[in-house]
């Protein structure tokens, strides 16, 4: 009796977590020199932020693209899209399945201070 109870509760236990849509998706976000404050958007709305970068992004999952636009002293700033994959939903699961490329760098150039004549 108690074993047919536990393998019940487990296998519910089991589906119900299947159903779950996850509520973001991680995305490195990098840049070369390290060191920049990164602000990720979607639709002209901060979503998540990213500092200093190196650092982990997380996302609300969405069909619509990502804009990370970082910064840092000395550099001028630096933006980069980052594409979402979309692949078709599944009945059982309700919602589009999306992914967003996990890693995304940016190359900060250095402004150049003008010379004296």
């Amino acid at each position: 009796m108690w074993r047919k109870l536990i393998f019940t509760v487990l296998g519910l236990t089991t589906v119900a977590g299947c159903g779950m849509p996850p509520k973001g998706t991680e995305i490195l976000v990098d840049t070369a020199p390290p060191g920049a404050s990164c602000v990720l958007s979607r639709g002209g709305q901060p979503i998540a932020t990213a500092e200093p970068t190196p650092a982990i992004a997380i996302v609300p999952i969405d069909t619509a693209p990502v804009l990370a636009q970082c910064r840092r002293p000395g550099f001028a700033d630096a933006e980069a899209v980052v594409p979402p994959a979309v692949r078709p939903s599944y009945p059982w699961f309700g919602y589009p399945v999306t992914e967003y490329r996990s890693a995304v760098t940016l190359v900060m150039t250095p402004h150049f201070a003008a010379l004296p004549r």
